[in-house]
C-alpha cells in the first residue's frame, strides 16, 4: 500500500516538474519575443516622434540620416492635401502627431483655431539661414508657430515649337493663353490646355488675370471669376497638377498650368518646353513645419526641424522633389539651368508680383464656388 502511494506521489512530482519546465521555457520564449517591445515602450518611446507630412516633401533617406545622427526614431504618415490635414485636426486637435508639414494658408487656419504650439526659434540653429522673403508673412507674422522649409510658384509650361509665332509677334506667354478662347488669341492655333485641379489656386489665378489682385474680392468679382472658369472649360483637356508628361510629350495639349515643382521634371526630359511666370504675376506657396498643440515632444521635433532646414538636407530634399529651398545656402547648390531660370527663381521685380493665397474666402465658399464651376 505504501509502495503504491509512493509511486503515485513520484508520478505527480515528475508530471508537475515537466509542466513547470514547459511553462518556464514558454515564459522565456515570451520574454525573448516581447522584451524588445516592452523596452521600446518604457524607454525608447521617449525618443520617437510621429510626423504627418505631404507625400512628396521629405525623403526616406533623409529620415534615416536623422535617426542615425540623433538616435531619435521618426514615424512618417502621409497625407495629400491641406484640407485633409485641417479636417483631421478639427476632430482630434492633431493628437498623436509631433510634427507636420503644412502650407501657408493652412498655417493661418490652424493657428487661429489654437491647434499649433509656439516654436522656440532660439533652439533652431539653422533658422538664421532662411530667406527673409519667406518670413513674417500674414499666416504667421512673427513665425511663432511655423518654420518655412520650401516654396514653389505657379506658371505656364508650354511647347515652344507650338507657340513659335509669339517670337514673331513679340508677345510673351501670359495668362490670356490660359483664360481666353484660343481661337481669339491665335486663330491659326486651336489648342487644348491642362488646368490645375486646385480650387483655391485656380480662383486666385483667375483673379490675377481679371483684376491683378487676390485680396478683398467682392461677390461681383467672384461671379466674374466663376463665369470665366466656366467658359474656360471649353478648351481644358483635363484638370490635373502633376503627371503632365503624357499630355505634353504626347502633344495632347500645347500648354499646362502647373507648379514649378512639376515643371522642372518636364524640362529635365525635353528641351522642347519652357516654363514661364507671366508678367501679370502669379500665386506662390510656402511649405512649413509646425508642431501640433497636443504634442509633448517639442524638443525632439525642434531637432528634426533644425535638421530638415539645414543646408545639406534642405538641398537633398529639394533635388529629390523639386521644391525651391528656403535655406539661402542650399539655393547656391541648385543646378544652373534651374537657378538661373527667371521663372523658377524670379528676380525681385517679378517676385513682388507673386501672391500668397489669402484666407478671406472660407473653405466652404471656395468649395461651393468650385462645385458650381465643375457642374455647370
Amino acid at each position: 500500500m505504501n509502495e503504491g502511494v509512493a509511486e503515485t506521489k513520484n508520478f505527480w512530482i515528475s508530471f508537475l516538474s515537466k509542466i513547470f519546465i514547459v511553462i518556464f521555457y514558454f515564459l522565456i520564449l515570451i520574454l525573448f519575443l516581447y522584451i524588445p517591445k516592452i523596452f521600446r515602450f518604457m524607454i525608447s518611446d521617449k525618443k520617437v516622434i510621429n510626423v504627418y507630412v505631404f507625400s512628396d516633401i521629405i525623403s526616406y533617406k533623409t529620415v534615416k540620416e536623422f535617426e542615425k545622427k540623433t538616435g531619435i526614431s521618426v514615424n512618417l504618415k502621409y497625407f495629400d492635401a491641406n484640407n485633409e490635414l485641417i479636417s483631421k485636426f478639427r476632430i482630434n486637435k492633431g493628437k498623436g502627431y509631433d510634427l507636420i508639414t503644412v502650407s501657408d494658408f493652412a498655417v493661418d487656419i490652424l493657428r487661429s483655431k489654437k491647434l499649433l504650439q509656439k516654436i522656440d526659434i532660439s533652439k533652431i540653429s539653422n533658422f538664421k539661414y532662411l530667406d527673409k522673403r519667406f518670413l513674417g508673412k500674414y499666416f504667421d507674422p512673427k513665425n511663432d508657430y511655423s518654420v518655412p522649409c520650401f516654396w514653389s510658384l505657379y506658371g505656364i509650361i508650354y511647347n515652344k515649337n507650338k507657340f513659335k509665332i509669339l517670337e514673331d509677334l513679340n508677345v510673351d506667354m501670359n495668362w490670356s493663353f490660359v483664360f481666353k478662347d484660343p481661337k481669339k488669341i491665335l486663330p491659326q492655333s486651336d489648342y487644348k490646355i491642362c488646368m490645375i485641379q486646385a480650387p483655391r489656386d485656380s480662383i486666385y489665378l483667375a483673379a490675377i488675370h481679371l483684376f491683378g489682385k487676390v485680396d478683398n474680392l467682392s461677390e461681383k468679382e467672384l461671379e466674374q471669376i466663376r463665369e470665366l472658369l466656366i467658359e474656360q472649360k471649353r478648351w481644358v483637356e483635363i484638370y490635373m497638377l502633376g503627371s503632365l508628361q503624357y499630355y505634353l510629350l504626347g502633344e495632347v495639349v500645347s500648354l499646362a498650368v502647373t507648379e514649378s515643382v512639376y515643371a522642372q521634371k518636364i524640362l529635365e526630359i525635353s528641351d522642347e518646353f519652357d516654363f514661364v511666370v507671366p508678367k501679370e504675376g502669379s500665386v506662390f506657396s510656402i511649405e512649413n513645419l509646425a508642431i501640433p498643440v497636443l504634442s509633448e515632444k517639442s524638443d525632439l521635433s525642434l531637432q528634426f526641424i533644425d535638421f530638415l532646414i539645414s543646408k545639406e538636407v534642405c538641398l537633398e530634399n529639394s533635388l529629390e522633389y523639386g521644391y525651391n529651398p528656403v535655406n539661402v545656402e542650399s539655393c547656391k547648390k541648385i543646378g544652373k539651368k534651374i537657378l538661373e531660370h527667371k521663372s523658377f527663381f524670379p528676380e525681385e521685380k517679378m517676385f513682388d508680383r507673386l501672391h500668397l493665397v489669402p484666407n478671406d474666402i472660407g473653405i466652404k465658399r471656395i468649395e461651393k464656388l468650385w462645385s458650381s464651376i465643375k457642374l455647370s
